[in-house]
């Protein structure tokens, strides 16, 4: 948020990136490709905020394939990153459906 009243009001930019929990909720499975949940967009795949670990010489990230593919990488690939933002419980969707050509409005 970016008022003192709801959230942290310091943050010049109020968005993170989604994170491998948040893939896993929205239909994301591990090692299974799925174009039939909402984050899929068959376009450039997608870092998570969630670190994997690390092998000899990389970070290891948990990543979403261009493929639907919900899975951990390398961070060498070229991929990229999908902001998202958090909304306080409660809040209420007045109109659109969620589509580029009608976004939410909350």
């Amino acid at each position: 948020t970016v008022n003192g009243d709801n959230g942290n009001g310091t943050l010049t930019y109020p968005v993170g990136l989604i994170t491998a929990d948040e893939i896993a909720y929205a239909g994301g499975v591990s090692g299974s490709k799925n174009a039939s949940f909402y984050l899929y967009t068959g376009e450039r795949g997608t870092w998570s905020l969630s670190p994997y670990g690390f092998n000899s010489i990389n970070a290891v990230e948990f990543i979403l394939h261009s493929t639907g593919e919900f899975s951990n990488s390398t961070v060498t690939l070229a991929v990229g990153l999908r902001p998202v933002v958090s909304l306080k419980a409660g809040t209420v969707v007045t109109g659109g459906n969620g589509s580029s050509t009608s976004p939410f409005t909350v």
